[in-house]
């Protein structure tokens, strides 16, 4: 049930533009989160390293582009 209504939680954001710091570097992936949320506690933001350099503590305006049950996708915004 908690999944369902995360999920449910993370669509509603797809479309939006959201302040976003950065936390860690992974691979394909900056992650980060919104300026509402916990570390290791809600949805982290996955933001592709294709899309340039990004500092790490640093905030970034970005759209929120796709969602799963656990995490959003997003791109960042200029």
């Amino acid at each position: 049930v908690q999944e369902e209504m995360a999920a449910e939680i993370n669509v509603s954001k797809v479309g939006q533009e959201m302040k976003v710091i950065i936390d860690r570097e992974e691979e394909e992936y900056y992650i980060g989160r919104t300026e509402f949320d916990s570390p290791e506690v809600d949805p982290e933001v996955l933001i592709p390293v294709s899309e340039g350099t990004l500092s790490l503590g640093t905030f970034y305006e970005v759209k929120i582009t796709d969602a799963d049950d656990f995490d959003l996708y997003g791109t960042r915004m200029f």
